[in-house]
């Protein structure tokens, strides 16, 4: 995962489409935008508060052929994910972000091991359920499940 991480003062609205959902270029970029589904909820969206001193996750999912992922965070979850899946906005000071190898559903086959990418990757584990937060996996964007 990459991890966008603020200071106290450092709050710069044109990075926002980096780690944002709703907020794809500085032509729509507010704080209301940019808050307006992250995990978890915010309470004060227009609040700089909100993302000073915190890490914000942006990534992508991408799991092998009949392989499933669930992933889940505090407010967020998705279901049985396949193929290619971005990730984006789940603030990792309030809440961890967890991918985990759905193996009942996608049996026969089996997961193997989480990888940075689909090819020739760096295994980061080979535990099915794989934790990221704000310490962890800070600089990878591509999280690859693979099954066979």
């Amino acid at each position: 995962m990459a991890v966008y991480t603020y200071g106290a003062t450092n709050i710069s609205f044109s990075s926002f489409d980096t780690w944002a959902n709703n907020v794809g270029s500085d032509s729509n970029v507010t704080m209301n935008n940019a808050l307006a589904d992250a995990v978890p909820s915010n309470s004060n969206p227009t609040s700089a508060s909100e993302i000073r001193n915190n890490n914000w996750f942006y990534g992508q999912l991408q799991v092998s052929a009949n392989g499933f992922v669930d992933v889940s965070a505090t407010g967020y979850t998705v279901a049985d994910a396949t193929g290619t899946t971005t990730l984006k906005n789940v603030n990792l000071d309030e809440s961890n972000l967890t991918l985990t190898a759905d193996e009942a559903a996608s049996y026969p086959d089996t997961f193997v091991r989480w990888r940075r990418d689909s090819s020739s990757g760096t295994q980061i584990q080979t535990a099915n359920a794989l934790t990221l937060t704000s310490a962890n996996e800070t600089s990878t964007t591509l999280f690859y499940a693979q099954f066979t």
